[in-house]
């Protein structure tokens, strides 16, 4: 059962009297509620945090599982939460920065080994190819490339190089446990962007776009704005059933384009770093990157109040050791709704 400072989400409204609240993870995640959000990790990285997962979010509707950015720990925080690789259905990447994909091949490396005989593959949805690199921000004329032959690549040829460098387990595997070839079991579909965006002009003002709809849920994205990644998406989900929606600002500064993907949101999960002065993290960040990567805790009060978002529950946000009502203050400057500092683990019914 979930606690009551929690609340909840029936049909699109918010239960609870408190405009702000937060709880701790639920003890007992294995009886889950038939529809849920389970922010299995909430830290930024990618630097490892001692007793942390990093940033990665599951829908659960029904009995299909829908997972969003797989952050350092994500798939145990995943198989702890008592879900299971068979019952995942779509996997659906923000962006290509490490701290939301260094567990993405897990999920079929590890979790594909206990998969059942002739499971649906995975389908799978993130950024395509960059199209090109940004000079150095830090002053060096020449900055070492990594494979200069493709230095941008996307979703899919990622996919494939990992399953290559990862073909001799697969294959050993495949022989002395009879399990299925991994393989079989991601199907990757790279997001097409609208029109009039590349890697130098990555955030332009449009309207949400479709990416998928099946049974379930029906799925919308946004481009949003990330320093120099591109692309970098939010993500909306509206379930068929219920009506009620989620949606997922990425990582992205104070983004228009997310206010509009998000517009009567049921749910924003949007990610916070507390302030965007350099001197406050002791100036560890290049000149104006946190301006230009993140969004402020006040800041995302103003996103939240503009979209006009029923209940706003921070990830990925930083510095996670700041009390609790710091974090409410400063996005209640804005914002009058439901507040949530998200846990690692914690359930949200849906």
């Amino acid at each position: 059962m979930l606690t009551a400072s929690m609340g909840a989400l029936v049909g699109g409204a918010v239960l609870g009297t408190s405009a702000c609240s937060s709880a701790a993870p639920q003890e007992s995640p294995h009886t889950l509620p038939d529809d849920a959000l389970i922010t299995l990790g909430v830290q930024a990285g990618p630097p490892p945090v001692p007793g942390k997962t990093g940033i990665s979010s599951t829908l659960k509707i029904g009995s299909d599982l829908y997972q969003i950015d797989c952050g350092l720990g994500s798939l145990n925080a995943f198989t702890n939460a008592g879900l299971r690789f068979d019952d995942l259905k779509s996997l659906f990447i923000t962006h290509l920065h490490t701290d939301h994909i260094v567990d993405y091949f897990s999920f079929f490396l590890s979790g594909g080994y206990t998969a059942a005989k002739g499971k649906a593959p995975v389908t799978i949805y993130g950024p395509g190819p960059a199209g090109g690199l940004p000079p150095s921000r830090v002053g060096n004329s020449d900055p070492a490339t990594i494979n200069p032959k493709d230095p941008a690549p996307g979703l899919a040829a990622t996919t494939a190089l990992l399953q290559q460098a990862f073909a001799y387990t697969d294959n050993i595997f495949i022989r002395d446990m009879g399990t299925d070839d991994i393989q079989k079991l991601a199907k990757v579909t790279e997001i097409a962007v609208p029109p009039g965006s590349d890697y130098r002009n990555r955030s332009p003002r449009t309207a949400p776009f479709p990416v998928v709809t099946d049974d379930n849920v029906a799925v919308t994205a946004t481009l949003v704005a990330h320093y120099d990644v591109y692309p970098a998406f939010g993500f909306r989900f509206d379930l068929a059933k219920s009506g009620v929606s989620v949606t997922f600002s990425g990582d992205t500064t104070k983004s228009d384009n997310l206010i509009a993907l998000a517009g009567g949101t049921d749910i924003l999960v949007h990610e916070a770093q507390f302030s965007l002065d350099d001197a406050y993290y002791h100036n560890r960040f290049p000149p104006n990157y946190l301006k230009s990567s993140h969004t402020s805790a006040e800041q995302v009060g103003e996103v939240a109040a503009a979209a006009d978002a029923k209940h706003v529950i921070l990830s990925h946000y930083s510095p996670t050791d700041l009390p609790e009502s710091d974090w409410l203050d400063a996005v209640g400057k804005h914002y009058s709704g439901k507040i949530t500092v998200a846990r690692d683990g914690q359930v949200f019914e849906l």
